[in-house]
């Protein structure tokens, strides 16, 4: 299993250059304490324009062990004065979930598409009954699947079903395959039979 803590951060208007400076600088500063940390800008969908910062985990330990180190840390104490006399952008989070099915994040899959479902406690075994069809189909277009939820957040009936991509190109490819295969169109009815999706997004990673 794997954790994820999130944090997501719409700019100040006209200052998404010095936020996502910012931004890279304490994902930086938290991958020296332990974090797998990656900085993605939802370029598409519910919340465009938003930066969120990821922070993946093996444990919770790990990650309440990294929270503290980074919290600590001289570097990441000035990030945050300046963000206390120079505000460049609204924060949500971190939010924290863990992965259900599928893990962290293996290689350099720079596009993440996230749809995420309104989903009763009672209805996430259906999910997870649908996940292991979904990722074999996915696995013959190149796409790594996983399905998470939340275990700190102000929604706890949300189930995040995340798509990783190669390049935006793979991620066009794979949605024209999708549309038209019979099994995926399967799947997703399933899953709406028990779910209701609520938002979707495309993020791309920010180097």
């Amino acid at each position: 299993m794997s954790y994820v803590a999130i944090r997501e951060v719409t700019p100040v208007t006209g200052k998404e250059a010095v936020l996502q400076e910012r931004m890279l600088r304490l994902s930086s500063i938290m991958e020296r304490h332990g974090a797998k940390s990656s900085v993605f800008k939802v370029v598409a969908g519910d919340g465009a324009g938003r930066f969120d910062l990821m922070n993946w985990y093996d444990t919770v330990e790990a990650g309440a062990t990294a929270f503290e180190a980074f919290g600590a840390d001289e570097d990441f104490q000035k990030v945050m004065q300046l963000r206390a006399v120079d505000p460049v952008g609204e924060v949500v989070g971190p939010w924290i979930g863990r992965m259900i099915f599928g893990n962290a994040p293996k290689g350099s899959k720079p596009v993440v598409v996230h749809r995420d479902y309104h989903t009763p406690r009672s209805a996430v075994q259906k999910a997870l009954e649908l996940a292991p069809e979904l990722q074999n189909l996915m696995e013959s277009l190149g796409v790594e699947v996983g399905v998470g939820m939340p275990i700190m957040k102000d929604d706890h009936e949300m189930l995040r079903i995340v798509y990783r991509f190669d390049s935006m190109v793979h991620w066009g490819q794979s949605v024209d395959k999708m549309v038209t295969d019979e099994r995926f169109l399967g799947i997703v009815n399933a899953a709406h039979e028990a779910a209701t999706l609520k938002s979707s997004r495309m993020l791309v990673k920010v180097e």
